[in-house]
């Protein structure tokens, strides 16, 4: 028998979240069964629960992109694996439960050098963060580039990642208590408060190559005016909950917009690929190039308390499952 945290209905994560008991099926001839030791509760996990993505998602279903494990068990035609190997189970969701059957090649292995927490949170932000720098704009020495929800645990850790490269972000957050959040070499640092005029603060800012947008809505506009031409704007959150307004697209004709989703970019890579991303993002962390603050921690049994602790996201640190 096993603990699950189970989802059978779209709603909001703290009423449709639950925990079941269920029994192990027997492990199939090419799966390993991870036995999870800690996962991480993230935006994307509380925005499939929400029903955003219904059309990918059959219900009922166990939410957890992110967690950490040890391999339990081979099925007898795995090779490649054994028992004890430390993993991060990706492409599909699962997480939230005690054990996982999953296909060997999507486990990413995980070094020894790193915490079980540290493990548990060296995915979805990182590789995210990975992806947009590296992959998505070629960040380089020189460019100047723009952050806003800066004090986040994903901002905190571009900051560390442009850092690496001689490259010093103009941070953007929305009061002094994040401010005072904030670590690493900057440009400069902009509070963006509620009633201010976000235009005045970037004047003498413009010409940026890139603008790393989580926030959307109406500002996604201003943050776009201080590209330079051909400038990259990535858009990869919605913390204000509101979409990016169509007026954007037609008064920035000369910009490079682009979505990103760590998922879509797993789904549609060789796992080579994910796999040595994966390690240049954990050789970070191991260095202490980046990192992530734990605020809390609860057994898994308790998803409950964990959802009110976690819920609305917000500065501070991760709360994870153990």
């Amino acid at each position: 028998m096993q603990y699950q945290a189970v989802v059978r209905k779209f709603g909001p994560a703290e009423e449709v979240v639950g925990i079941e008991r269920a029994e192990l099926a027997p492990l199939s001839r090419d799966q390993v069964r991870v036995r999870l030791l800690a996962r991480s509760i993230n935006p994307s996990d509380i925005i499939t629960i929400s029903g955003a993505y219904a059309g990918r998602t059959t219900l009922p279903f166990i939410p957890g992109f992110e967690a950490l494990g040890v391999v339990e068990a081979c099925g007898e035609e795995v090779r490649g694996l054994v028992p004890g190997a430390r993993v991060l189970p990706v492409r599909s969701a699962g997480g939230w439960q005690e054990f996982k059957d999953t296909d060997p090649s999507w486990c990413l292995r995980v070094p020894d050098a790193l915490s079980d927490f540290e493990a548990a949170t060296s995915y979805v932000n990182p590789m995210t963060a990975w992806l947009m720098l590296h992959k998505k704009i070629g960040l380089r020495p020189g460019m100047r580039i723009a952050i806003n929800a800066a004090a986040s645990s994903i901002g905190s850790i571009l900051i560390g990642m442009a850092n690496a490269v001689g490259v010093e972000p103009i941070a953007i957050v929305r009061s002094e208590e994040s401010l005072a959040r904030l670590r690493g070499r900057l440009e400069a640092v902009i509070v963006e408060r509620a009633d201010g005029d976000l235009a005045a603060c970037l004047a003498g800012r413009s010409g940026l190559d890139a603008v790393l947008d989580c926030v959307g809505g109406p500002r996604a506009s201003v943050l776009a005016d201080a590209l330079k031409p051909g400038g990259y704007f990535l858009h990869y959150g919605l913390l204000s909950g509101e979409s990016i307004p169509p007026s954007f697209w037609s008064s920035h004709p000369e910009i490079a917009f682009s979505y990103c989703h760590l998922r879509e970019w797993v789904h549609s890579e060789a796992m080579v690929e994910v796999q040595r991303a994966y390690s240049e993002v954990a050789t970070q962390i191991e260095g202490k190039v980046i990192a992530t603050e734990v605020r809390e921690v609860f057994p898994l049994e308790k998803i409950g308390n964990a959802l009110r602790s976690a819920l609305p996201f917000r500065t501070g640190g991760k709360v994870l499952l153990a």
